[in-house]
């Protein structure tokens, strides 16, 4: 069913071919005589200026059009394919007047004035659109076109009285359409005139008292207007008239919900996703649209997860369902489950971006950096030059202990980042530092540093990791301690960027401000960071500050007792705690 909000739109579309591409196909007849000879000439001119611009040789086209013009300046044919020309290499006032000019000379020409009213339209001139248009309406008060094209004037001028006019006589000439009744409806409900808009749907329900789908819009006007009483009365009535209509249990739906009973709201929608009378993609929309809710649904994962195995079986080729599926045993945490159902996916698209993204972050989600690395090479073969398949294979190759080969892997895909993706381009420039610095490169790593900054100025975890490593290396401290602040100053409470930030102090030998930002470091731990190399810092600044305070001695052998015992093994830390600390200078 054709939607009449989009007949102008398509309307004007075919128009603007025309002005970009497409001569008026005609033989000019001038009104006035040119003798044989002349008109011969002019029109050997005139095809041939058609020919140059369908190839695109619009400079050559207009050198033959204006001699076409200087033969014959009253040809209507002329002046509008100067115009459309104009329009195509953007001289608009030219374009205008030459449009105008053929309006002027051929005042009933329908493609004349319809060409003039789409280059308005595209110049947002809609007052003078309306004008041309209401022009040509004089000529041809029968063409359902006019109205058409004056039906979305009129609105995209909220001028929407005068909008229902031309659709009632778009109505007069073509009969009651349903698309015509539901622009109105629209049109009366914008002007608070609920009243006219019912009148609208009793004549399109009496018209076809056996479509249930326009009493069921009736019922969802009757929603939008607040009033669910009224809606509900309308949709019990189809419901006894038409219980399988699928669309009916969707506006149940937005009912129920609308009076707070999202249980029977739900029980809705099931009905309409298990109903064969709906369509495949009308059932997808639904599906997006609740899909969240239902994986979230702990009291019906049963009914839930039989729904969406009734609809994997019933559309097997359709990506969405799959997809749909694959969130929701993501949901519950069966992970492999999920991936199945993301491999089938590409079964049927091996060429969807989001899909092969989606498997990518599911394996890494598994921490199976080996199949990680399969599975970016999947990606890289069969949608190539994409930057973040190679990030994703970088990391994994990271994770592996695979520095050289992650190296080339950044490297490889660095000139497939886009002038778009400062981000990614960031990112890349962090992970080739962090390997240079892992593998005891370090100019190399702080070079790779600021060229993610340069990328993006505001990654705060390469400023705080390019930090910390200044400070490993005693080196630049002050820059190192500008990077940091910035880091803390922007997440006052990040435990990792708080401890990044202490350690600098430490090492520029600041011991009473590390003191205070290590313990809000601690203050901030959270369950997901290694406590480890924070409470060794903790008590390496306790230590140096039991100069002043001995109570700190006792204290700093305490957070390397518990750094040790979480995990933080390392020989450096064993012998702190054996020898009770080390020499102060």
């Amino acid at each position: 069913m054709r939607k009449i909000q989009y007949l102008f739109l398509l309307f004007i579309l075919l128009l603007s071919s025309c002005i970009a591409t497409k001569p008026v196909s005609r033989v000019p007849k001038p009104e006035h005589h040119l003798n044989d000879s002349v008109q011969r000439q002019f029109l050997y001119y005139y095809y041939d200026a058609l020919k140059q611009k369908d190839n695109k040789q619009y400079d050559q086209a207009l050198e033959t059009l204006l001699l076409c013009e200087a033969i014959d300046s009253l040809d209507a044919g002329v002046q509008s394919e100067l115009g459309i020309l104009y329009s195509i290499i953007g001289l608009n006032d030219d374009a205008r007047r030459h449009l105008a000019n053929a309006v002027r000379l051929q005042p009933r020409n329908w493609w004349f004035s319809m060409q003039l009213v789409s280059f308005y339209t595209q110049l947002n001139d809609s007052d003078n659109a309306i004008k041309v248009a209401n022009q040509i309406q004089t000529y041809y008060p029968d063409k359902q076109d006019i109205y058409s094209v004056l039906s979305s004037l009129y609105k995209q001028t909220k001028q929407y009285e005068k909008a229902i006019g031309a659709f009632d006589k778009l109505e007069s000439l073509g009969g009651i359409n349903p698309d015509v009744t539901f622009e109105k409806v629209n049109l009366y409900w914008l002007l608070k005139r609920p009243k006219d808009a019912e009148v609208e749907f009793d004549k399109l329900i009496k018209k076809y008292p056996q479509e249930a789908f326009y009493r069921i819009r009736r019922g969802d006007f009757y929603l939008q207007q607040n009033m669910p009483d009224k809606a509900f009365e309308v949709y019990q009535e189809v419901l006894k008239t038409d219980p399988q209509n699928p669309f009916l249990y969707i506006s149940l739906s937005e009912y129920y919900n609308s009076v707070n009973q999202p249980a029977k709201a739900m029980e809705s929608i099931v009905s309409a996703l298990k109903n064969d009378q709906l369509d495949v993609d009308t059932k997808m929309k639904v599906l997006g649209k609740y899909v969240e809710k239902m994986v979230r649904d702990s009291t019906k994962l049963a009914e839930t997860e039989s729904l969406f195995k009734l609809l994997v079986d019933r559309y097997p080729l359709e990506e969405q369902v799959h997809g749909y599926y694959a969130v929701y045993l993501q949901f519950r945490n069966r992970t492999a489950e999920a991936i199945s159902e993301v491999e089938t996916m590409l079964t049927i698209n091996p060429k969807n971006n989001q899909t092969w993204l989606q498997l990518i972050q599911l394996t890494l989600a598994e921490q199976n950096f080996k199949q990680l690395v399969v599975v970016t090479d999947r990606a890289i073969e069969k949608v190539p030059k994409l930057a973040v398949w190679y990030f994703y294979k970088g990391i994994a190759q990271y994770q592996l202990t695979d520095y050289q080969a992650a190296l080339t892997t950044y490297k490889t895909g660095l000139p497939f980042i886009t002038p778009d993706q400062p981000t990614m381009k960031s990112d890349f420039y962090a992970q080739i530092a962090d390997i240079y610095f892992k593998t005891e490169k370090k100019d190399s790593a702080f070079a790779n540093y600021e060229n993610s900054l340069a990328a993006n100025p505001k990654n705060i975890m390469v400023m705080n990791n390019y930090a910390y490593y200044l400070s490993l290396e005693k080196a630049e401290l002050k820059k190192a301690e500008r990077m940091s602040a910035k880091t803390v100053e922007l997440e006052p409470k990040n435990s990792t960027y708080l401890d990044t930030y202490a350690w600098i102090l430490y090492q520029e030998g600041n011991y009473s401000l590390a003191k205070f930002y290590i313990e809000r470091a601690i203050d901030n731990l959270t369950k997901d960071v290694d406590p480890g190399v924070v409470l060794e810092h903790y008590g390496d600044i306790l230590w140096m500050s039991g100069r002043d305070d001995k109570k700190d001695d006792a204290k700093a052998l305490d957070m390397w007792q518990r750094s040790y015992d979480s995990g933080n093994k390392t020989e450096e830390l064993k012998q702190k705690i054996k020898n009770k600390g080390w020499e102060r200078k």
